[in-house]
């Protein structure tokens, strides 16, 4: 990367997650008793705000947490990897989103989320213009989802939405976003399927380049006038839990830094693949 590094603003969800390692999926009415744990920070707009630290960018963590007794562990969490604070605001009288996260085993990944959906209903605005070299958004909390696209979008940025479920909740967004890129819960919660044909009528729909992640599956992509599949590299998966983040921040970034979709998609399933086998220390700068 040159000098210069791109800034990208991250928003949505930020959460303190307790990753706990299980032999194997939880029995119902059952007492189990965990391999590990740790006690991380976690969300997607966290999650890959720390991805573009790490790989060499500039980021912008912009979203809400409560004043609550997790406050202060979430705002060291999120200092250590690296991520400013300045625009992470504190809700009086609101609790800190947290999840309890299972790791099975193969890596798998099941989490159980606590958020109030209301949390960033009165965040402060940020400066004008805008002055990102690209947004990227999760579909956690509408109102940061679509302010943050329509400004990147106005002002010719990248504008991504990482396209989760539920997807229909940001309905109003996707017209603003540049590129919209789903988990296969995300495109069968919003189209009934996750297969090409209907990867190809959003990108048709919105007039808009969109993807599909298929975890170790190639990725589905669709450019508004035909589709093609990316490779994904092989990898004994350690832990999955935030590798759909990690993917989404660094597709974002290798955007911003002026690759095409088919370069960015490529960057982002490299940075994916080394988070997934717990190799995220390894992640170097973009370009280097």
């Amino acid at each position: 990367m040159g000098t210069t590094a791109p800034h990208i603003i991250c928003g949505g969800l930020i959460a303190l997650d307790l990753e706990l390692s299980v032999s194997s999926y939880p029995v119902a009415g059952a007492k189990h008793k965990a391999q590990a744990s740790r006690l991380v920070g976690g969300g997607g707009a966290l999650n890959a705000a720390a991805a573009i630290a790490r790989l060499g960018g500039q980021v912008t963590l912009y979203g809400a947490i409560g004043d609550d007794d997790l406050a202060p562990v979430m705002r060291a969490r999120i200092q250590a990897l690296g991520v400013p604070l300045d625009q992470v605001h504190g809700v009086a009288g609101a609790v800190t989103p947290h999840s309890a996260v299972l790791i099975e085993a193969d890596g798998d990944r099941t989490i159980i989320n606590a958020r109030d959906d209301q949390l960033a209903a009165n965040l402060p605005p940020l400066p004008h213009p805008f002055g990102y070299d690209g947004a990227l958004v999760d579909t956690r909390f509408p109102q940061i989802t679509t302010t943050l696209l329509a400004a990147a979008r106005a002002a010719g940025k990248p504008a991504v939405i990482d396209a989760e479920a539920p997807v229909r909740l940001v309905q109003d967004a996707l017209c603003h976003a540049s590129h919209i890129a789903f988990s296969v819960q995300g495109l069968t919660d919003y189209t009934g399927r996750a297969d090409a044909d209907a990867l190809a009528q959003v990108a048709r729909h919105f007039n808009v380049w969109a993807c599909v992640t298929r975890g170790p599956d190639p990725v589905l992509c669709h450019d508004g006038k035909a589709a093609y599949a990316i490779p994904v590299p092989v990898v004994v998966a350690q832990n999955t839990n935030g590798a759909g983040d990690t993917w989404h921040g660094a597709f974002t970034l290798a955007l911003a830094a002026g690759q095409d979709e088919m370069g960015a998609v490529r960057a982002a399933n490299s940075a994916a693949a080394r988070h997934v086998a717990g190799q995220t220390d390894s992640l170097a700068p973009l370009g280097a």
